[in-house]
């Protein structure tokens, strides 16, 4: 009787060990190659389909809140869409007219600006406008003006390609939230059936304080923008609405995105005047530490129970392994994390 095709080659497998060991260790290699190969090439799909979950997951809660209550949720996704872009657009209308205003302020005052540093000591250490203007023509050669256009166009590609990235996560947001239900129920079905009903129980658990935290942290960046405003508006710093805007966003970081906010202000603060600027200071101090010790923990604690200390770990992790997207997301992930391991890991060993 005829040996079956590939039998010869898997018996000369069997009677030789080393050689087995070989090609298994050799395919592993190929293997985990590819895969690292795959995820670097696709690190920036992969960060777009993670953002957009986890924002799916946090506008899932004011969904689920309208669907409750009766509403279609159609109706309730439409509604929702439309805030928002209503909301993006009137930070759009009061941002505009403050760039105009500044930017032409900024053009009619550019011959003062001129004669005022011609005038000044610093002009003099150079020769005067004709040392300056010979000193410039030997900085604008050819080669340079190449290398700044250059660089130029590199930092528009950069800036459009951030664009294009947004919109696609904005999408992936849109398409992610309106399949939420058919992609809980299929992630719960690849699970075996006598374990479903504790992975459903899980993924709950997950996902509520994944959406609260998101919640939370929209919340906590909304009255820091706020009361930044409130504050600028009082002291007369320029920019008064953008600055809001960026110490908004710039709140959802945990524990350091306050900090860089209040820094941005407190310069801008400084072309007013020094005073302006020490005020500036003195109230970004007192309001972080509000936020840290009442604020913050107040709404995380209610929301996904993690204590300060595991806060600052678990961004301090995510911020080295994925940058500021490690940061945002590090909190509900070892909220996710804690939550597994108190379902599973733990009955596990208290019975062993």
């Amino acid at each position: 009787m005829a040996d079956k095709p590939g039998l010869p080659f898997r018996r000369s497998l069997s009677q030789s060990p080393p050689l087995t060991a070989g090609l298994l260790l050799g395919l592993g290699l190929a293997v985990a190659y590819a895969l690292v190969w795959s995820v670097r090439e696709l690190s920036t799909v992969i960060t777009a389909l993670v953002v957009a979950t986890f924002l799916a997951i946090g506008l899932q809660r004011i969904v689920g809140g309208m669907t409750k209550r009766g509403m279609p949720r159609w109706l309730a996704m439409t509604l929702l869409l439309l805030g928002v872009a209503l909301v993006f657009c009137g930070g759009i209308a009061a941002i505009i007219p403050a760039l105009v205003r500044e930017t032409t302020e900024f053009v009619d005052n550019v011959p003062t600006y001129y004669n005022s540093l011609m005038d000044s000591r610093l002009a003099e250490r150079f020769g005067g406008e004709s040392g300056l203007l010979e000193r410039a023509q030997s900085v604008l050669t050819t080669e340079n003006i190449s290398k700044a256009l250059g660089g130029v166009a590199g930092g528009a590609a950069s800036a459009a390609n951030g664009l294009v990235w947004t919109v696609t996560t904005i999408l992936l947001t849109v398409f992610i939230l309106g399949a939420y239900t058919q992609l809980r129920t299929g992630v719960v079905r690849l699970v075996a059936a006598s374990k479903r009903e504790q992975t459903d129980r899980i993924l709950e658990g997950i996902l509520r304080q994944i959406g609260a935290y998101l919640i939370g942290a929209l919340a906590i960046g909304l009255l820091a923008g706020v009361s930044s405003w409130i504050f600028m508006a009082i002291v007369d710093i320029p920019y008064g609405a953008i600055l809001a805007l960026l110490v908004a966003l710039l709140d959802l970081i945990p524990q350091i995105g306050a900090t860089i906010g209040a820094v941005v202000v407190t310069l801008v603060a400084f072309a007013v005047s020094p005073m302006t600027a020490l005020a500036s200071a003195i109230f970004f101090i007192a309001y972080q530490q509000l936020e840290n010790w009442v604020i913050y923990p107040t709404v995380m604690r209610s929301a996904v129970k993690v204590s300060n200390l595991a806060a600052i770990v678990a961004v301090l992790v995510g911020g080295t392994l994925f940058g500021v997207v490690g940061i945002v997301l590090s909190v509900p992930i070892y909220a996710a994390i804690r939550l597994i391991g108190k379902e599973l890991v733990q009955p596990r060993l208290d019975n062993s």
